[in-house]
């Protein structure tokens, strides 16, 4: 004889019975009214549950959060429709709970509905909001894998969502895969979310080192915070007006519009033009509606034109402006990794000295070494293979060659095969100036890669480790 179906009301029935509670004193221990824990258990047809009762009901039986979850998923649905108001609050709680197993069940369910990805998306949202970010994400890349139509308001947030949730990653491959998947999606979004995605992938673009897509990026951050700032002017004597929520200031938008244009310049070698666009930052003063927090910004561009200002002379070749720039790397600390980056490759491009700014920076040199944020994790990177290349120039070799093997340690951290192949090429014309200790590391880093199987390089291509 076959055993009879367990459901969430013969489950509550048995516990009762073992309890020893009839439905009066058991309704005082959970909070529920007689009539309706009866219309629940023994209406005909049974009273569907809510969220709510059926967590009173676990809580008076002892039993922990989410006991019967498993079986509540049948209460959400009948042959014809789902009920949202019961489903959404599920789904959200089991999130909260962790449990997956409930949530797969039921969205095998829920996505058979029509409309069923206004429920999941609302419920990505919500659980957002509440601050719920890694539990939404699941929910988002229902959406995303789902929604049938590309031109959505949804799926753009969905995608800009999962898009600004992994931003925190260091692999270099992984970024480009970020971008690529975001980039179609960022013209279809809210305006407030277009500043927030532009200037993420023009910054993200900075640490791939792709200088035109930055450039292309920067454009466009620019001339929506051009029009945006333009339309909130115009709407400034309306009362009635809605407010712009942006995560930052508009004038943040604006000035990243500028600074990341002329930086991108600078790395394509535009050093007259970068010039003009530095400018456009340097001094925001004029900027309306703007509070503390925008005039902070503003005087935080005023600096970066200073010092960008100095980078783009280096670059150009005018040593004259060396005393006045590592003047004022000396009182913004802050600027100190940039400048000396910047400082390193035109001493390598014009072969000037730069001892003297290696001694006045060594204690801030050996700071580096802690840093774990991955932007700044390539600053050390990008300053450390040039101090090599400056050592092994001037026949320092046990110096430079030391640098290198640094360089290629954080090359493999990034998982940039580029900056790989860059640092093996000049391990390799240095290796007859590099001692034991520092040959038995390179071999070790190698092997490590080789281990791994795999490097992968900008272009997303693999690179074999032989």
């Amino acid at each position: 004889m076959e055993g009879k179906l367990t459901t969430i009301r013969s489950e509550i029935e048995k516990n009762l019975s073992r309890s020893g509670h009839n439905l009066a004193s058991f309704s005082k221990i959970c909070g529920l009214n007689r009539g309706s824990l009866s219309a629940i258990l023994h209406g005909n047809p049974p009273k569907p549950m809510s969220l709510g009762q059926i967590d009173a009901i676990i809580k008076a039986f002892g039993f922990p959060d989410g006991w019967l979850y498993p079986l509540y998923i049948d209460e959400c649905f009948n042959e014809e429709k789902v009920s949202r108001r019961r489903v959404e609050p599920f789904l959200i709680r089991c999130a909260e709970l962790g449990k997956q197993q409930c949530i797969d069940e039921t969205l095998s369910k829920l996505l058979e509905y029509p409309k069923s990805l206004d429920i999941v998306y609302s419920i990505a949202e919500k659980l957002f909001n509440k601050g719920k970010i890694d539990e939404s994400m699941f929910f988002y890349k229902i959406v995303a894998e789902n929604e049938s139509d590309s031109y959505s308001e949804r799926l753009a947030i969905s995608h800009y969502r999962i898009f600004r949730a992994i931003l925190s990653i260091v692999d270099s491959d992984e970024k480009l895969h970020a971008v690529i998947t975001f980039e179609p999606f960022r013209n279809r979004l809210p305006e407030n979310m277009q500043l927030d995605g532009l200037l993420t992938l023009t910054q993200l673009s900075f640490d791939l080192r792709r200088w035109i897509k930055m450039e292309s990026f920067a454009d466009e951050l620019r001339t929506l915070a051009n029009a945006v700032y333009r339309d909130q002017l115009r709407k400034s004597q309306d009362r009635r007006k809605e407010v712009l929520h942006t995560e930052r200031p508009l004038v943040v938008y604006y000035g990243h519009g500028y600074l990341l244009k002329a930086i991108s310049l600078t790395k394509q070698g535009k050093y007259e033009e970068a010039k003009k666009y530095t400018a456009g930052y340097a001094d925001l003063s004029w900027f309306e509606m703007i509070n503390e927090e925008g005039r902070q910004a503003v005087e935080q561009f005023r600096l970066f034109a200073i010092g960008n200002g100095f980078t783009i002379e280096m670059l150009m070749g005018n040593v004259d402006v060396l005393s006045n720039y590592t003047d004022f790397l000396a009182d913004h600390p802050g600027e100190i990794l940039a400048g000396l980056i910047t400082i390193m490759d035109a001493a390598n491009r014009y072969g000037f000295s730069a001892d003297n700014i290696l001694t006045r920076f060594s204690r801030e040199m050996l700071r580096f070494e802690g840093f774990q944020e991955p932007n700044n994790v390539d600053r050390v990177f990008r300053l450390y293979y040039q101090v090599a290349i400056y050592q092994i120039n001037r026949k320092r070799y046990v110096t430079g060659v030391d640098y290198l093997v640094k360089s290629l340690e954080l090359s493999i951290k990034q998982n940039n095969g580029k900056d790989f192949i860059n640092c093996i090429t000049l391990f390799e014309m240095s290796r007859d100036y590099a001692n034991t200790a520092q040959q038995e590391k390179y071999r070790e880093l190698v092997k490590g890669v080789r281990k791994n199987e795999k490097i992968t390089i900008d272009d997303g291509k693999r690179v074999s480790i032989v």
